[in-house]
């Protein structure tokens, strides 16, 4: 489903070597290039893709930003807590 840093990396060293990056001018850079490369690369599994996106999502809090959105969708979130007005003191 998708590649690692060091895949890309190794992908990207490969293409843009100093004669490559010279020559831009004369043959720009296109995405051709990098796709076989990339291809001889492993790529992540279905699962290791999602395990990795559950983690990055726990170390961001976005885990909880999504679970609050779903919950807000289906109805099931509870209502946000409502703050007592304070009363103000009492005229004698």
């Amino acid at each position: 489903m998708g590649y690692s840093a060091g895949a890309i990396k190794k992908t990207c060293e490969k293409v843009l070597t100093k004669f490559r990056i010279d020559h831009q001018d004369q043959r720009p850079l296109n995405i051709q290039e990098f796709i076989g490369p990339l291809s001889l690369c492993s790529n992540q599994m279905d699962d290791e893709y999602l395990e990795m996106q559950k983690f990055g999502n726990k170390m961001t809090g976005t885990d909880k930003r999504i679970e609050a959105a779903r919950a807000d969708l289906t109805g099931e979130g509870g209502e946000a807590p409502t703050k007592k007005k304070k009363k103000g003191k009492k005229k004698k």
